[in-house]
């Protein structure tokens, strides 16, 4: 079985950044695409990664596969992808190879499936926030980079007008302020304005990269909830990631 995707470069950058807080995930593989779920250690933030048949240049499977995977090795591996590589999983009961291709020359690499031990299983989240917005995902990358270094702690906040990124710490803050009118959100769906969450904002910085990527943003907040990013990218994928909001 074979499956063909043509940006390498997503896959590198979704799998460096989960990579940095979480060691094993599961990529769930289908007659109807992919998916890849994986939740840290401490339950603070679940990444679900969705590719759907559609959107493979090749989609040569039967049944439906789980495969643990140690998330740093394929980070190494993937690290050696380009902007301009496809890449191909291929894959057996005990090892996966992934290949990239670029110019028409391929090459391949073969690790291990975790046979020994499985990752976790993942809960499908049925979360109610009331208020979403909407941005490229340029805008949420230059926001989230401006203000990371100031603090540990995200809050975000935010009205049917705008929405608040801010950055504190002990000796001070930072502040970025999207809105409508200045064209850097461009939808705002607003149930409980005036809402007001706190994060650790190194969960956010850990997901720059795959932000960056991304076509546009939703990003879904309320009070005392956790914060849902979903990045959507140009060639048909889908990235949900989950982040717990800061026991203060």
């Amino acid at each position: 079985m074979r499956i063909t995707f043509s940006d390498a470069r997503l896959w590198r950058y979704v799998m460096s950044s989960v990579g940095k807080f979480i060691e094993l995930g599961s990529l769930y593989i289908s007659e109807s695409g992919l998916s890849f779920k994986a939740m840290d250690p401490s339950r603070t933030s679940l990444t679900e990664f969705i590719i759907p048949r559609e959107a493979f240049d090749e989609f040569n499977v039967d049944g439906e596969h789980r495969l643990t995977l140690n998330i740093e090795d394929i980070s190494k591996i993937l690290r050696t992808a380009e902007k301009d590589d496809k890449i191909s999983i291929e894959w057996t009961e005990s090892a996966i190879t992934l290949a990239f291709e670029r110019r028409g020359v391929p090459r391949s690499f073969t690790l291990p499936i975790q046979t020994a031990v499985e990752a976790e299983e993942i809960p499908e989240l049925s979360l109610d926030l009331k208020n979403k917005y909407k941005m490229s995902g340029a805008v949420l990358y230059e926001s989230i980079k401006g203000i990371e270094d100031v603090g540990d702690v995200l809050r975000i906040e935010g009205d049917e007008r705008y929405l608040s990124l801010k950055s504190i710490s002990d000796i001070g803050e930072a502040e970025v302020v999207l809105n409508v009118e200045g064209g850097t959100l461009e939808e705002a769906e607003v149930g409980d304005p005036g809402f007001s969450v706190a994060f650790s904002i190194e969960y956010f910085s850990y997901m720059k990269l795959p932000v960056k990527l991304a076509d546009y943003v939703y990003l879904r907040a309320d009070n005392d909830m956790p914060c849902h990013l979903e990045l959507n990218y140009v060639q048909g994928a889908k990235f949900n990631y989950y982040v717990a909001p800061r026991v203060e």
